[in-house]
């Protein structure tokens, strides 16, 4: 069964969330607010290995613990960001809206591939937007949270941000070889080919 993907555009600061569909087996990436995900399982008959954050911003993690009274499963994020999910000035919460924390106890997400329930992850370190924004490729995924957007790249100016990490995290994402579907943290998808030619970032 070839891999799925349905998006859920969540929050007031509409970020992307998505499900990722495959042998019955679904990974759920940014949660940013709480979305149909029972119907979501019964009518694509999955179970939700697992959670995933790109970061701990508060606009991706809005959802999750209102996720994880639905489905039991462990969640994984970069350790630089841990403190981020009790912490409203680091998950920038505080600076444009009521402060937002969640009680989740996240697993460590590990630079290269490793093994995520029914899932092969591959994650790249990519900080610069904040300091453990991390992309995912999971088969010919590029998820990219807020480092790369179409024709654009996620703000620095946030707590922990770096333009100069930035910069060498979009070096990184270049230099892959394949062409990647690009699923951005906010905005249209893309693919890393178009970003190549069309971003000036890039």
């Amino acid at each position: 069964m070839p891999m799925k993907v349905i998006t859920r555009t969540l929050g007031p600061v509409q970020a992307n969330c998505y499900i990722i569909i495959e042998n019955n087996h679904a990974l759920i990436v940014d949660p940013g607010d709480s979305f149909d995900i029972e119907a979501i399982m019964e009518q694509e008959k999955c179970v939700v290995d697992a959670i995933l954050l790109t970061h701990a911003h508060f606009d991706h993690i809005n959802g999750l613990d209102k996720l994880l009274k639905i489905v039991s499963c462990d969640v994984y994020c970069n350790p630089n960001e841990f403190s981020f999910l009790q912490d409203a000035s680091l998950n920038s919460s505080s600076l444009f809206m009521y402060p937002i924390t969640s009680n989740a106890q996240p697993k460590a997400i590990l630079e290269g591939k490793q093994r995520i329930g029914n899932f092969e992850v591959e994650a790249i370190y990519c900080p610069g937007h904040s300091v453990g924004s991390t992309v995912f490729i999971i088969g010919s995924l590029l998820i990219t949270g807020d480092v790369l957007f179409k024709g654009s790249i996620g703000r620095t100016d946030l707590p922990t941000g770096s333009y100069t990490q930035m910069k060498e995290s979009i070096n990184k994402l270049k230099a892959l070889k394949l062409n990647y579907h690009v699923l951005p943290g906010h905005g249209p998808l893309s693919t890393l080919d178009e970003e190549k030619r069309e971003n000036p970032y890039l």
